[in-house]
């Protein structure tokens, strides 16, 4: 007589039998992610913001709003592994969450998909062609918040599928936390809220009670709590302290993003037709034209077989969408991450309902069927390396070294553009190149907080203070330049109409320029 096994190695087995896929198709994106991640500090794939992230997580600053809180305290960690170069380790950062991502996302879809669907199959294929969207894998091999933001709406999508399973508050109450860290990387995340409240509202009884709300409300501001990093890093005066939050005033300049507000559905009517046009082209490419057909038809499919989750997906990604459409910046399609995540899932729905067409056909049609299936996420992966690989791009390393390896002992280098500010913040804040030059953004000296932060940081040079009218940064720029002649002053980058003000010589092999000030032609 065979002896019954124990209610532990029982429960032990189930666990791994659910849970080693999951680590597989994690592991396969993660080695992938590795083999293509960017080995230093890159602009490929929208990564321009890479230099002030990474800077402002090695010295435990503030980056640009809305502060990105969850994401900096990570990355500092990240810093710290003894491994390539700093950009390349936050780099590792978002490989990692990437591949979690997928792996959450695997355990959701197992949980969503169709009962007859084969168990471990489909959600496999699914959760791969997640992994080798172009969206997802462009931002898993650079130094950006929005891997960690795809990881955030795996795990959420992960909550609302276990609790709709097992009604049991804990699920909610993990939600809640991990959505207050959530708004801590990327404030989108907060569309999954109106539309998870789609699938929980018919329930309430289930979970609008004292016992539940309050714990869940305990744990959202528990999450929340992270923002008290931004007035803490502020307080010590890092190189990079955007907004310098350790005031109120400042505090909500930084976390309401103030300074980007104007892009909010900024989007001219006339410039409409175009962008649908360049949407409708980045959609198609997630998972190739014949994937974007496979997840519409599963998308009809969900709405047939489970409407409420079907309503929820709709929900999240109308909101989502619509606020990136109309967010007027070149980037702002890669907010669509959980977008795509949803998508994925219609793709395996799309894939079951193939499947069940696929039974009425002879055996040796349904092996070929299931043979094309399998290699769809292959494709995906061939199509998508090239543009999404920048394993060769030392564009920037380059860059950094000779336009620090150009300029005097304690220079003064002013410059304009977010490429060269946040890549010379990096060589000097991030990699500790050439400590003795100074560093100062032009059009930043607008802001009060940034001159003070100036004069924190370089109390030696002479930081201009807009007296007698409203002085432009231009003008700004001039002053600085005039009120530090003793310093030996470069530009990265320059404005035509400053060489009315300067005369400026070309140094060393990059494009950075010595100043001569013709002085009775400033401001």
């Amino acid at each position: 007589m065979k002896s019954k096994r124990t209610f532990g190695e029982s429960s032990s087995g189930r666990l791994w039998y659910s849970a080693w896929p999951a680590v597989g198709v994690s592991a396969a994106a993660f080695a992938v992610y590795l083999i293509t991640l960017a080995p230093s500090l890159t602009n490929a794939n929208y990564g321009t913001d890479g230099g002030d992230l990474i800077s402002a997580a090695r010295v435990l600053g503030v980056p640009h709003p809305t502060g990105y809180p969850t994401y900096t305290m990570l990355a500092w960690l990240f810093t710290q592994l003894p491994i390539g170069t700093i950009a390349h380790r936050v780099n590792l950062l978002s490989a990692v969450c990437a591949a979690l991502a997928v792996g959450v996302f695997y355990s959701a879809a197992r949980r969503v998909l169709p009962p007859k669907t084969p168990p471990l199959l489909v959600p496999a294929l699914a959760a791969l062609t997640l992994a080798f969207s172009s969206l997802l894998w462009s931002q898993a091999v650079i130094a950006e918040v929005y891997a960690l933001l795809a990881l955030f709406a795996a795990v959420l999508l992960w909550c609302l599928v276990r609790w709709r399973d097992a009604m049991r508050d804990r699920y909610l109450w993990l939600a809640a936390c991990t959505l207050g860290l959530a708004l801590g990387n990327h404030l989108t995340i907060l569309f999954w809220a109106p539309a998870a409240l789609i699938t929980l509202w018919p329930e309430r009884r289930s979970w609008m009670r004292v016992k539940t709300l309050l714990p869940a409300a305990a744990l959202l501001v528990l999450g929340l709590s992270v923002y008290a990093y931004l007035p803490l890093a502020a307080r010590h005066g890092p190189p990079v302290n955007w907004g310098n939050p350790e005031t109120w005033k400042g505090f909500a300049w930084v976390v309401s993003g103030k300074q980007y507000q104007r892009f909010a559905f900024g989007v001219r009517w006339p410039d409409i037709p175009g962008r649908l046009a360049a949407w409708a082209e980045r959609l198609g490419d997630q998972f190739g034209w014949w994937g974007l057909a496979a997840a519409l038809i599963g998308g009809w499919g969900q709405w047939r077989r489970d409407r409420r989750l079907a309503l929820f997906s709709v929900a999240w990604m109308c909101l989502t969408a619509v606020y990136a459409f109309f967010y007027n910046t070149g980037d702002s399609h890669v907010y669509l991450l959980p977008v795509v995540m949803l998508m994925a899932l219609w793709w395996g729905e799309g894939i079951h309902l193939l499947l069940g067409m696929a039974r009425s056909l002879r055996p040796v049609w349904q092996r070929l069927v299931l043979v094309l299936l399998v290699l769809l996420p292959l494709g995906s992966a061939a199509m998508h390396w090239g543009a999404v690989d920048p394993d060769d791009d030392w564009e920037l390393d380059a860059y950094i070294h000779q336009a620090l390896d150009a300029v005097e002992p304690g220079a003064l280098i002013i410059v304009r553009a977010d490429r060269p500010t946040f890549a010379l913040w990096y060589g000097v804040y991030a990699e500790g190149l050439r400590p003795d030059v100074r560093v100062v953004s032009g059009p930043l000296l607008a802001y009060i907080w940034y001159r003070d932060n100036m004069r924190l940081l370089y109390p030696d040079l002479s930081i201009p203070v807009p007296t007698g009218g409203n002085l432009t940064w231009d003008d700004l720029v001039y002053r600085l330049a005039a009120s530090n002649t003793e310093v030996p002053t470069y530009l990265t980058d320059f404005k035509e109409e400053w060489r009315e003000w300067f005369e400026l010589t070309e140094v060393g092999t990059g494009p950075i320029y010595r100043v001569r000030l013709v002085e009775s032609l400033g401001p």
